[in-house]
């Protein structure tokens, strides 16, 4: 296997963890079937205690220093795994064919193929007006540069590339999950975590206190929201409550 040394910088200042000894896949296909490629040492950023969503958005940026590996990193990677830690490039990642942007985001597995990320409620009015500025996801600059141009757009794509940290963005915080092959276009064609699958997840275990706990909230637009649903697939042990 090819030994690749990374750097991976979040864009969101916070601490700094050294890793070693990471893995990466190149698709979902090589995800299920166990099938990675050797990293060497890894050094993350990671969000703040204060942070309400620990792994919340694409803020993860892997960088190599060397353009063959940063290619792969940015475009043939599906995953980095380090540990029980998954990161996800959110490059090739769909929902209703609405992109998030360049950049990684941190996952759990919810069963044994599907996995679970938390992103920005994308929406059609998140699309920006003017196609051309549209810059979902980059460095500090690129984006300062796009809000000088876009003005009132900048919002938007600030929210739609994930890299927006203001409470209202927090607030708009879901959960995706991610349970099916690419498409010929190396696209994936993700899913809103929904009340069907807190259901199955919660139902099939016999979680009832923990299924009547999720629909004490009977708004559904609230239920939806990753600050609902991560608490209760923690206490029902479905994903590690480490952060």
């Amino acid at each position: 296997m090819r030994r690749i040394s990374l750097a991976i910088g979040l864009c969101l200042l916070t601490t700094v963890s050294v890793f070693g000894q990471c893995r990466y896949c190149k698709s979902y296909k090589d995800f299920l079937e166990d099938k990675w490629e050797s990293l060497d040492t890894v050094y993350c950023k990671k969000h703040s205690k204060g942070y309400k969503l620990m792994w919340g958005g694409n803020d993860y940026k892997l960088t190599a220093g060397d353009k063959d590996i940063d290619r792969i990193l940015n475009g043939a990677t599906f995953a980095v795994k380090q540990g029980d830690e998954i990161y996800v490039n959110c490059r090739n990642l769909r929902f209703e064919n609405m992109r998030f942007g360049k950049g990684y985001c941190k996952a759990a597995g919810i069963n044994e193929n599907d996995l679970i990320i938390v992103n920005s409620l994308l929406t059609r009015s998140d699309m920006p007006m003017v196609v051309p500025v549209f810059i979902p996801a980059g460095p500090i600059g690129s984006v300062a540069a796009a809000a000088a141009i876009a003005g009132a757009a900048t919002g938007a794509m600030a929210a739609a590339s994930g890299t927006m940290t203001t409470n209202k963005q927090l607030k708009n915080q879901v959960c995706y999950v991610i349970s099916s092959a690419a498409d010929e276009q190396g696209r994936y064609d993700i899913k809103l975590f929904d009340d069907r699958m807190m259901d199955k997840l919660l139902l099939s275990r016999d979680l009832i206190d923990l299924h009547n706990a999720y629909y004490a909230e009977k708004d559904k637009s609230k239920r939806r929201l990753a600050a609902r649903i991560l608490p209760i697939l923690m206490e029902a042990g479905i994903i590690d409550t480490e952060e």
